[in-house]
């Protein structure tokens, strides 16, 4: 519980914030219900740039990120495409 008071306790909360709360207060859902909420997901830029810098910062590669955040691995390339290219 304390790990989720850290969470509520900031003044902004990111898209990987409620993800994250999401996981801590209703863990683990059936693959039936995690399938039909990934495909209703949304990410901001902001959310998506958080992703690629976990993703610098635990050298992970593009599968690793993909199905640590449970994302396609198409979507992973296309917003580095998108984000990192653009710098």
């Amino acid at each position: 519980m304390d790990q989720c008071k850290n969470i509520l306790q900031k003044e902004n909360l990111s898209v990987l914030d409620i993800l994250e709360l999401n996981k801590k207060i209703f863990g683990n859902s059936e693959l039936d219900t995690e399938k039909f909420n990934q495909r209703h997901r949304a990410y901001n830029e902001t959310a998506i740039k958080q992703i690629l810098d976990y993703q610098s910062k635990n050298k992970c590669n593009n599968t690793e990120l993909a199905k640590y955040f449970k994302l396609s691995r198409n979507t992973v390339t296309r917003w580095k495409k998108l984000f990192i290219d653009k710098k």
